[in-house]
């Protein structure tokens, strides 16, 4: 999917994401929640881990998002890590405290709940698949063969509206939403 280019600040600052509460919980592993790029679709997500990512000394939330639009709770099979709809993200709190994400319920997360390893991609100026590496949660390079760039989270740090913008993007190009 092509994520849509910024050409200024306040266009970053825009969202474009709807808010589904007044509730401001704190994150919880195991938390799954819902979120919503535009009324009336809703998609599911599941906060996996709370740790350290790249290097940096304090904790974020790593997400996963799925490939299951619904208004209501899809199927266990749905919310699998073999069915996300965007990578793995790594993001601040702002998704569950301005109330961008709601939490649905909170779960334990087993080891079927997670990839068994995270990749990140980390583009080197303007990426693409040649102008890219692929690291680990601590940031460290990975070998090996990543032919599907496109389902790699981003290397850094992220929070809704990022999300958002990887999500409306994947289904824009479905022809769901309409274009960025």
């Amino acid at each position: 999917y092509q994520m849509k280019q910024l050409n200024s600040i306040e266009e970053a600052k825009e969202v474009s994401a709807v808010r589904l509460t007044e509730a401001r919980p704190r994150p919880k592993e195991g938390d799954i929640f819902r979120l919503s790029p535009s009324t009336g679709i809703y998609l599911w997500g599941r906060l996996v881990k709370r740790s350290h990512f790249f290097g940096v000394a304090a904790d974020f939330n790593l997400v996963y998002i799925y490939d299951a639009v619904s208004d209501h709770r899809p199927a266990p099979a749905l919310l699998s890590p073999s069915n996300l709809i965007i990578g793995p993200c790594v993001v601040n709190n702002l998704g569950w405290s301005r109330g961008y994400w709601q939490v649905m319920a909170n779960e334990p997360v087993t080891n079927a709940d997670r990839l068994v390893q995270h990749r990140f991609i980390q583009f080197r100026g303007y990426g693409g698949p040649e102008n890219h590496e692929v690291v680990d949660e601590s940031g460290k390079v990975v070998k090996g063969d990543h032919r599907d760039w496109k389902r790699l989270g981003q290397s850094g740090f992220g929070n809704f509206n990022s999300v958002d913008w990887c999500i409306r993007a994947v289904l824009n190009e479905r022809g769901i939403l309409p274009a960025l």
